[in-house]
């Protein structure tokens, strides 16, 4: 129970939920202006993203975590899921924006 205190307590002290609030539609911009043909829609709700492609997710996924260590998760057959933690930089999101415009390309 003290475990849980504490983390309500850092959460209140930090106002993570207004990092999320930032930063989750930046990030989704940032995906929703990569060129790429592959890409059917972006959407998401603070952090928790997903990046719906017109092809199986599987094998991007697979190079995102293979060729640029992102750790993506694939929600339904054509779509990533990216559910970083509150604590996230945004240089970060853009390491892996980058890395999402480089396995799309």
């Amino acid at each position: 129970m003290a475990a849980g205190v504490a983390a309500i307590r850092y959460l209140e002290r930090t106002q993570l939920w207004e990092r999320a609030a930032e930063l989750g539609p930046w990030f989704m911009e940032k995906l929703k202006a990569i060129p790429s043909p592959k890409i059917r829609e972006v959407r998401g709700m603070g952090l928790m993203v997903g990046l719906e492609l017109k092809e199986k997710a599987a094998p991007y996924i697979a190079r995102l975590e293979k060729e640029h260590r992102v750790l993506a998760l694939q929600a339904g057959p054509t779509v990533i899921r990216f559910l970083p933690p509150l604590v996230i930089e945004k240089e970060d999101l853009e390491r892996v924006v980058e890395a999402v415009r480089a396995v799309l390309a």
